[in-house]
């Protein structure tokens, strides 16, 4: 397909609800619509936008390098954070077995000792 025949290609509300709703279904990507049909990627952006039932996800803009740097930093954090946490429940989880052994063992009482 030449580059004039895609300017003059019009597509109908129809079959861009269809691609909106296929998207949206996570059966395909918007990459591959682009490829598939040969779209820009803006303009199935503007279908989603348009035609979208679900709420999109808003997109963090970045404009200095510093502050890329610093959402790096916080996501590494964050990804620390939640490790710890995970492991902190395990023990908890751990602990919470132990008495419940040792309150059949030793009975009911054993927590109030």
């Amino acid at each position: 397909m030449t580059v004039e025949e895609r300017r003059r290609r019009r597509f109908s509300d129809e079959f861009r609800k269809s691609q909106v709703a296929l998207y949206e279904a996570g059966k395909i990507s918007i990459a591959d619509i682009c490829r598939l049909h040969q779209v820009k990627r803006e303009n199935v952006m503007r279908w989603v936008k348009r035609f979208g039932t679900k709420p999109r996800k808003e997109q963090i803009v970045v404009s200095f390098g510093s502050e890329f740097d610093r959402l790096r930093e916080l996501e590494k954090e964050n990804k620390k954070l939640l490790g710890i946490i995970g492991k902190q429940q395990v023990e908890l989880l751990y602990q919470r077995s132990l008495l419940d052994l040792a309150k059949d063992k030793l009975g009911e009482d054993f927590e109030k000792k």
